[in-house]
């Protein structure tokens, strides 16, 4: 019996591995990326009550709906993982709900041409193109702009609230579950700030975090 608590105890401060930090990181930035998506949706009802064409004139609310599009894409945009540089999206494997599948799609149209994620590509008359340069003509003038993202539809805004929850729940439980493997080696450090640095040993994979570049505005 003492041999098997002293293996329990063993277990139970083991080091995550590679794989449980790189899914750790995943979540984590997944989860905080979904959850500010949410907030900048909650904040569109405050500057929208009413659809109409002064709203897409507002620079806050498209500032809300284009910061509300790039964090919930956020998690299904390729990034490249330590130790091996592995090319990953963090949610990029999860089953889409199938009654939200064409608002996520949309989401990620949207995010890839109207908020600055492809090259600008004029019109010529013959194939289609996102990036639009609009002529207003006027009885006695004329006007030109770059066509900016419109109005968010309230069916778009609510299908989008509820991927949102959708992916928040999923990383939600895989964080729960690799917290708890993992509590007893966390709780061994000081109390502080650290970094989890995806590593593999001896090096440390909980770090003191130091700011590296002036003052850092990140939590």
């Amino acid at each position: 019996m003492p041999g098997n608590a002293i293996i329990g105890s063993i277990l139970l401060l083991m080091r995550p591995t590679i794989e449980d930090l790189q899914a750790i990181w995943l979540f984590t930035y997944s989860l905080s990326s979904l959850l500010d998506a949410k907030n900048f949706l909650g904040e569109v009802s405050g500057v929208a009550p009413a659809l109409n064409e002064v709203t897409t004139k507002s620079l806050r609310y498209r500032a809300l709906v284009e910061a509300a599009i790039s964090a919930y894409t956020r998690p299904f945009t390729t990034c490249f993982l330590p130790p091996n540089r592995k090319v990953k999206q963090p949610l990029g494997d999860v089953p889409i709900p199938q009654h939200l599948a064409q608002f996520h799609k949309d989401a990620l149209d949207l995010r890839d041409t109207m908020i600055g994620h492809t090259d600008a590509t004029p019109a010529d008359g013959y194939t289609e193109t996102p990036n639009h340069v609009l002529v207003r003509i006027y009885p006695d003038t004329f006007s030109l702009h770059s066509a900016m993202t419109g109005v968010m539809e309230p069916a778009s805004k609510k299908g989008l609230i509820e991927l949102c929850d959708y992916f928040v729940k999923h990383c939600g439980m895989n964080l729960s579950r690799l917290t708890k493997i993992y509590r007893s080696e966390l709780m061994q450090h000081q109390p502080g700030q650290y970094e989890l640095v995806i590593s593999e040993p001896p090096a440390d994979w909980l770090i003191p975090f130091r700011t590296k570049h002036g003052d850092d505005f990140r939590e």
